[in-house]
Order: structure tokens, then C-alpha cells, then sequence
């Protein structure tokens, strides 16, 4: 063991056990003077600690001593005090759109200086940002990477369900925009049911399922997160502004108003005036008054009073990425000698094959459903739900032949697309692997839902 892992290991007194499992633990230890640290001891090398411990960031603990010894890395950094995200969640704790907005755009402060120097967090989650009061830190970085370490695809899946995006489970490899996508779905899960619209469509840009169509860096989103903001404070600016002015108008008005109805010397003339004593006078039970009455006025419907179920009909479908591949990877050498057995060959997508819905009426789509019926190729997986942003629940369901492969998928949104937006309908959801099992690959694919008018179109599949 060298030094410096030795160092690590014996003179720091540990206090307690924070996370442990078969890969690394998190200790907190206390060094001889009583100052409090925190100690990891992973079970891999190639970390990009010393890269870390280089940087100087308000976001990011400091990294004071980092060694690798005998396939572990050990690591002494700053202990931060305060609660995790994940924790303030798990005691029911409701953020505003405005703690959402300052949690983002910190956590951008301390991913444009990690992606400046090369480094993938790639482990983004509520558990790993810490809070102190308004203050905000990204912490453990076990899971971190030099960008372009790897060539081409990430070599060990690593990452948390939900928050990981799908490039990380070994399709392709990461960059800044997976780190991107994990924050997305963190400021999603925050949300909650409180739906900020234009929070959500940030939201949607960090946590689309094609890496090209998502924001591309944490500084363009911290430019978005901010232009937002600022469109807030823009407008609480405008209405005080048209408060104060609007007060100062009725009080200049009013004042002039008064000093015209009554004239000089009114007061004296009013004092003056005397009622003839043979007029007669009407007792107080005898006077009339006259009430007008209001004028009924023909009850307009509000938009929300509208029905809720109008047809939306103005639909766009798009197909993107059909493209695929013989596969030839070692690594489904399994899945390749299966579908050979049915005479099958295997396919490998170039790109995620994903289907766009744009709606372009101005109602609402409910539940919207896209059903693809394969001609050609057909395909192997399960049945699968997941969730998406603001919300809403994904659910594949397989339509398998009797030799057990799908020739039909079905794709069912639970929730709705709002008027003027667009949702993308993603296979790999519950595809594992696709086969050829005709010369000329089609698919036919029909959008419906609740209130929609179907509308089906026919996509030449290309193989290359």
C-alpha cells in the first residue's frame, strides 16, 4: 500500500459508517486535531479524483488527499453539513418552481466548471445534492469519468435508475449532456405535481431520450434557467410599477375631482341655507327610494367552462432514426445465435428510433396512444412502464407471435400533450433487440387517444 493510502487508512478516526455496499464505502472519520472529514475507499481505480481535487468550486467539496493502491481508490474530502434533496423529499418537503430554479442553477455552476475540466458526474440525483439553506453542493463522485475516456460506448453501467439517461446503460457513450439529462429528471422529481410551464419546457429540453435534442451544456442551460428568472422579475417589476403609477393617478384625480364639485365660499352658502317652515316634510318612513336594478346580463361560457374533450385534430407524425444495422457485437453473441434459430438476424439501431407527435391544435391531446405494427423485422423485450416528465407515465406493451418475438408495439401516454407541444415516443423503452425477417422492413404507425381522430402512416425501415 503506498503512502498516501496508508496515510488515508490509519490516521483518520472514523466516527461512522454514512453508505456502504459492495462497491465502496462512506465513512465519517475525524482526523487528530478533531477537525470532521469524509473518507471513501472505492473499489476501482481510474477515478478522476486528482483531477478533482485541482478544482475550486463553491458547488463541489474539496478534495484534500486521493490515493490508489491494490484496485481501490481512497479518498479524504470535505465533510458539507446539511440535509440531501433526497432526504428533505422522504419528510414530505415541497419545493416552490423558485427553489427549484436556485437548486438548478447552482448545480450548473459546478457542472460547467466539472465539464470545463473534462469530468462527467454521470450520478445526478436528489441523494447527491446537499443543502444548506439557500446554499447548494453536488457531492460523491463515484460514478464519475473523464469525458472520452472510453471510444465508443461506456464499458460499466453505472448511475441510478430514473435519473441516468439511456446512453449510460452502454448504447453509446456519455458527455455533458447525460450529466444534462440526470438534472433534468432531478428538477422533475422536485416539481412534483406543481407544473411551472416554463420550467417544465426547460425540463423536457434537459430529459430528451435522442442526446441531439437536448440542451447542450449546463452553460446554455444556466442561460435558459436565468432568461427564466428574469422574465419573473421583469414582470413583478412592470405590475409594481403600474401599481405605483395607477395609485398616483387616482389620488392627483381624485383630488381634482373634490376641489371642482365644491366651489369656494360651497361651505358657508350650505351652512346659510334654510328650509322654508311651511314646506311640508316626508317622515323617515314615508320616503321613497328608488333602487335601480340591475341590468341581466346574457352568461358568457369561459374557456374553462368549455368542454374539456374538444376534438384535437391537427396532428403531426414524425418517424425519426429508422435506421439499422446488422448487429456483429460480441456482446449479444446470446441474443444473435437465438434469432438464428428462427432464421432471424439481428439488428442494431443506429440511433434511438423514436416517433414525434407535434400537436398543433389548440386543444389539448388526452392520452395520446402511438401503435407500431412491424412488417419485416419484428422484435424481443417485455412489457414496460416508465415516467416521464411533468407527471406523465409511459407504457409499452408488446404484441408477441407464437414464436415469441413482437410484432406490434404500443406506446401509451398517460397524461396529455398541451396544445402547440410535441411529445417523443421512444421503442427502446421495452425493446431489447430488434430482427430482420423480410427483405423490404416496414412499419405502420397510427396516433389515437381520447379525443383524437386516428391517423396511421406507413415508414420504410432502412438497413445498412
Amino acid at each position: 500500500m503506498s503512502i498516501t493510502a496508508e496515510f488515508i487508512e490509519t490516521n483518520f478516526k472514523r466516527i461512522s459508517v454514512l453508505k456502504e455496499n459492495a462497491n465502496d464505502r462512506t465513512e465519517l472519520v475525524a482526523d487528530t486535531t478533531g477537525a470532521v472529514y469524509i473518507r471513501k475507499i472505492i473499489a476501482r481505480t481510474g477515478l478522476p479524483y486528482k483531477k478533482l481535487a485541482q478544482i475550486k468550486c463553491a458547488h463541489i467539496p474539496e478534495i484534500y488527499y486521493c490515493s490508489e493502491a491494490y484496485g481501490k481508490t481512497y479518498v479524504i474530502e470535505e465533510f458539507i453539513s446539511g440535509e440531501t434533496l433526497a432526504a428533505e423529499l422522504e419528510q414530505g418537503k415541497k419545493f416552490t418552481a423558485e427553489q427549484v430554479h436556485n437548486i438548478a442553477l447552482q448545480i450548473c455552476e459546478s457542472l460547467i466548471v466539472l465539464h470545463g475540466e473534462g469530468i462527467l458526474h454521470r450520478d445526478i440525483k436528489p441523494g447527491n445534492i446537499i443543502v444548506q439553506g439557500s446554499s447548494v453542493w453536488l457531492i460523491d463522485f463515484v460514478a464519475a469519468k473523464a469525458e472520452g475516456s472510453t471510444k465508443e460506448h461506456d464499458t460499466v453501467i453505472l448511475g441510478t435508475p430514473g435519473f441516468a439517461p439511456p446512453e449510460q446503460y452502454g448504447f453509446t457513450t456519455t458527455d455533458a449532456r447525460s450529466d444534462i439529462y440526470a438534472l433534468g429528471k432531478t428538477m422533475e422529481i422536485l416539481c412534483g405535481s406543481s407544473h411551472n410551464a416554463k420550467l417544465c419546457k426547460i425540463i423536457a429540453g434537459c430529459t430528451a431520450f435522442d442526446p441531439q435534442k437536448r440542451i447542450a451544456s449546463a452553460a446554455e442551460l444556466k442561460k435558459l434557467l436565468l432568461k427564466n428568472n428574469s422574465g419573473k422579475k421583469k414582470f413583478i417589476f412592470i405590475i409594481l410599477t403600474m401599481i405605483i403609477a395607477c395609485s398616483g393617478v387616482y389620488f392627483l384625480f381624485n383630488r381634482h375631482v373634490q376641489e371642482e364639485a365644491i366651489p369656494p365660499g360651497a361651505e358657508q352658502k350650505a351652512e346659510e341655507k334654510v328650509q322654508p317652515k311651511d314646506m311640508p316634510q316626508e317622515k323617515p318612513s314615508e320616503q321613497k327610494t328608488e333602487i335601480e336594478q340591475p341590468v341581466q346580463k346574457p352568461k358568457i361560457a369561459l374557456p374553462q367552462e368549455q368542454s374539456q374533450r374538444a376534438a384535437a385534430n391537427s396532428i403531426t407524425l414524425n418517424a425519426n432514426n429508422l435506421v439499422f444495422a446488422v448487429n456483429t457485437n460480441p456482446l449479444n453473441e446470446t441474443a444473435r445465435k437465438q434469432g438464428a434459430q428462427q432464421g432471424l438476424t439481428l439488428l442494431q439501431p443506429e440511433k434511438y428510433p423514436v416517433f414525434t407527435v407535434q400537436n398543433n391544435s389548440a386543444q389539448v391531446m388526452e392520452n395520446p396512444t402511438v401503435k407500431i405494427k412491424f412488417t419485416g423485422i419484428c422484435a424481443a423485450g417485455n412489457n414496460f412502464t416508465a415516467k416521464a416528465w411533468g407527471g406523465r407515465t409511459l407504457n409499452w406493451q408488446l404484441t408477441k407471435n407464437a414464436s415469441g418475438y413482437a410484432d406490434e408495439v404500443t406506446i401509451l401516454l398517460a397524461g396529455t400533450i398541451p396544445a402547440g407541444d410535441y411529445f417523443e415516443f421512444p421503442l427502446t423503452g421495452a425493446i431489447a433487440d430488434y430482427y430482420q425477417t423480410g427483405s423490404e422492413p416496414v412499419v405502420e404507425v397510427t396516433v389515437s387517444g381520447d379525443n383524437i381522430t386516428p391517423i396511421t402512416k406507413k415508414y420504410n425501415i432502412k438497413i445498412n
